[in-house]
């Protein structure tokens, strides 16, 4: 699964950018942040027009530093290409240049330098309102076809498999009870043996793509504090992909899977993430190794935060 919302800042605001992402994924919403989810030695410009191509919504964090970036209207540039819906987050009270007046006039603003919580929630809502309508818009076909055609294929198949049921219980019915010395003159056999159905192949570190779920954590730095893992899997040979999800009874977070490699039974991944550190946040990564056994995934978690670290055990099956 990958993000929903590209975040577009200026270098200078980072710390700003970081809170609005941290704001969204505590709402459930997951967000690209090049800051954050561009690797070592990625290829910068590569990775942000692809993040563009694959998200739903940008959320622009207009700032005076960002209303002076060029590198900020070439991604303004691409989101129109992409059709994608822009939303301006207003961290500064600034008056747009030109530029982003001319880019921006038809959008709808937020403020957030006066209610920061209140325009976080007032953001979320409308990244909400656009995926769905671009969820429920229809394709170039005229008349609305795009809308009918999956649910006439739906009716199509579904009239299509009624068919060969009725009609494979007409045969073998009528096969049954025809009387001994029919027209046919060759007497009923016996009923042919159903064939046996292939049990499900074993799960192996190579067929995990899909949704996994832990039961409830504890969280090793505070016993009072429990979460549930959601992982959900992507596989390219041997590369892997997708988030991993954590909920708890305060919020919750969305992140992206890094440097995913499967080899045999053994995965191992990590994802980023932000920590207070006095006055100022400290980047970490939290490093995933996994192993597959029967049913489940034995997992040991760990961070590379210096002041922690503690590693956690849990294990993971198929949602």
């Amino acid at each position: 699964m990958t993000p929903l919302v590209f975040i577009s800042h200026s270098s200078q605001d980072r710390r700003i950018a970081l809170r609005v992402c941290e704001a969204l994924e505590r709402l459930g919403l997951g967000c690209w942040l090049a800051s954050r989810d561009i690797g070592p030695g990625d290829n910068f410009q590569e990775a942000i027009v692809r993040a563009i191509r694959t998200v739903r919504v940008m959320v622009l964090v207009f700032t005076g530093n960002a209303n002076n970036s060029d590198e900020i209207k070439k991604e303004i540039a691409l989101a129109s290409q992409n059709h994608l819906a822009v939303i301006p987050l207003r961290a500064e009270d600034v008056v747009p240049s030109d530029a982003f007046v001319y880019e921006l006039s038809t959008r709808q603003w937020v403020d957030a330098f006066d209610d920061w919580d209140r325009a976080m929630q007032r953001l979320a809502e409308q990244i909400g309102e656009m995926a769905a309508q671009q969820s429920m818009a229809p394709a170039s076909e005229p008349g609305g076809a795009a809308r009918r055609r999956p649910l006439a294929i739906g009716l199509a198949c579904a009239a299509a498999v009624a068919l060969l049921v009725t009609g494979g219980s007409v045969f073998w019915f009528g096969k049954e009870t025809a009387p001994p010395g029919a027209s046919s003159g060759t007497p009923a056999g016996p009923p042919s043996t159903a064939p046996a159905v292939a049990p499900p192949a074993p799960i192996t570190a190579s067929n995990i793509a899909g949704k996994w779920v832990t039961d409830p954590l504890t969280n090793p730095y505070d016993q009072n504090q429990k979460s549930v893992l959601h992982f959900d899997f992507e596989q390219t040979g041997g590369a892997l992909l997708g988030t991993v999800s954590e909920k708890t009874e305060f919020g919750g977070s969305i992140k992206s899977i890094q440097g995913g490699q499967v080899t045999g039974d053994a995965i191992v991944f990590y994802t980023r993430g932000m920590i207070a550190s006095g006055s100022y946040e400290q980047p970490y990564k939290e490093i995933y190794h996994g192993t597959v056994k029967g049913e489940v995934i034995e997992f040991v978690r760990q961070n590379d935060v210096a002041t922690g670290g503690v590693p956690q055990k849990f294990a993971a099956k198929r949602e």
